[in-house]
C-alpha cells in the first residue's frame, strides 16, 4: 500500500512539474554499479576507442538490460556521492549513445539518424531515453545535466557522440 502511494505521489507531482531542461527525480534510488556496462564496453571496444557495434549487436540484450538498470534508478538518493552521480550520467550518456546506433543498425553515421525539423533538430535531440519518470535526450544529459551540474571541466572527453569528431570511446567504465 505504501509502494502505490508512493507511485501516486510520483506520478502526480510528474504532471505538476513544469518542463524544463534537468530534470528532478521523485524517487530515491540506490546506486548502482556498473560492471555489465563494464564488460560490454572491454569485449566491444578496442584500446583505441573504435567500437565494433555489428558484434555489439549481438550482445544487444545484455545492454537493454544495463540501460532497464539506469532507467530505473535516477542518481537521487542520500547514498549517491557526487562522483557516483557524475560516473552514472557519463555512463548513462555513452551506453544510450550506442542503443541510439544499435536501433538503426547498420547506418555510416549517427548523422545520418533524422527526425524533427532539419536543420533544427538533430540526432541529439530525439526523446528516446527513459530515466526514473522523465523521457529525455542525449542533449539534455550532455547539457543539462553534465555541464550544468557537475564542475568538471573533462566532460567533454568522457562522453562520446558516436561522431568521428569527438573523443573515442573508453573501453571501460566509470
Amino acid at each position: 500500500m505504501v509502494q502505490l502511494k508512493t507511485c501516486l505521489l510520483a506520478f502526480c507531482l510528474y504532471l505538476m512539474a513544469p518542463s524544463c531542461k534537468a530534470p528532478t527525480f521523485v524517487i530515491q534510488s540506490e546506486v548502482i554499479h556498473h560492471e555489465a556496462w563494464d564488460g560490454l564496453l572491454q569485449k566491444h571496444v578496442q584500446a583505441d576507442g573504435w567500437v565494433d557495434y555489428a558484434a555489439f549487436k549481438k550482445d544487444e540484450k545484455l545492454l537493454d538490460e544495463y540501460l532497464t538498470q539506469v532507467s530505473e534508478h535516477p542518481p537521487n538518493g542520500p547514498e549517491w556521492t557526487e562522483a557516483d552521480k557524475l560516473a552514472y550520467w557519463i555512463n548513462a550518456y555513452n551506453a544510450f549513445t550506442v542503443k541510439l546506433i544499435l536501433n538503426h543498425y547498420p547506418i555510416s553515421s549517427i548523422k545520418d539518424i533524422k527526425k524533427g525539423i532539419a536543420f533544427v533538430n538533430s540526432v541529439w535531440d530525439i526523446k528516446f531515453i527513459k530515466i526514473g519518470f522523465k523521457e529525455m535526450d542525449l542533449t539534455t544529459i550532455e547539457h543539462g545535466i553534465l555541464r550544468k551540474e557537475f564542475d568538471e571541466p573533462r566532460i567533454h572527453f568522457a562522453i562520446n557522440c558516436a561522431s568521428k569528431s569527438c573523443p573515442k570511446l573508453l573501453n571501460s567504465a566509470f
